[in-house]
């Protein structure tokens, strides 16, 4: 990689964490010189890492504008999380038609460490909860064979944790109310290659959050 190349990666990794972290917001200017300073860069790589972003769903190009934290609306929070859910049923879908042994044993193994978490208490801290409920998740795709379709997951589960973060922004402080059961039942049905049972309960179970977060996201006034 070129140091040029090197450079414009660094800057694409440091904006996009700014956005994650709410730091910027939706909706807000992304400035040049701002960056510059913050970064200790010139505008070159800041300029390709920001043209780089925009193509994705956290950075946007605006007429007389420039660069824009991408903004947020009811409707496109909607339409993304609804494609996150429909990505998960195939990407499982997928899992259970390819999973071997391997596949079944990670799932079983961390719905396990996950239970100890979930079943002996009632409300648990979210940092203490959510690095083990990913891996459960995780568990369950790790079958897919399909890479890109891999690929376009890890995308909307980086704009799925945006949300939370605009949603609640000391999340990681937060005391969540947790239940093993659904957790329980995907890895069951995953396990038993129930195809359709297990899409259909996927689909649901992550659609759960979708209203709570449309509220604590209006309520902060990040709609634009």
């Amino acid at each position: 990689m070129q140091p040029n190349q090197t450079m414009t990666s660094l800057c694409l990794d440091k904006i996009q964490q700014l956005i994650l972290s709410g730091e910027l917001l939706p909706g807000d200017k992304i400035k040049g010189e701002y960056l510059k300073n913050l970064l200790g860069v010139g505008l070159s790589p800041i300029r390709e890492a920001l043209s780089r972003l925009a193509n994705t769903p956290l950075v946007e190009f605006v007429d007389n504008i420039g660069f824009t934290v991408a903004c947020l609306s009811k409707e496109k929070i909607v339409d993304t999380y609804t494609t996150y859910a429909k990505i998960e049923m195939l990407s499982l879908a997928d899992a259970i038609e390819f999973g071997d042994d391997l596949w079944e044993s990670k799932i079983i193994a961390s719905l396990y460490r996950l239970s100890k978490v979930e079943k002996d208490q009632k409300s648990i801290r979210y940092r203490d909860w959510v690095k083990l409920n990913n891996e459960f998740h995780e568990s369950l795709i790790e079958g897919c064979k399909l890479e890109y379709l891999k690929k376009i997951r890890n995308e909307c589960v980086l704009i799925r944790d945006w949300y939370f973060t605009l949603a609640f922004p000391d999340l990681d402080e937060r005391l969540i109310e947790v239940s093993h059961s659904e957790h329980q039942r995907l890895a069951e049905l995953a396990i038993a290659r129930e195809k359709n049972l297990a899409s259909e309960l996927i689909y649901s179970h992550t659609l759960h959050s979708l209203e709570i977060l449309i509220a604590r996201i209006s309520s902060r006034n990040l709609f634009n």
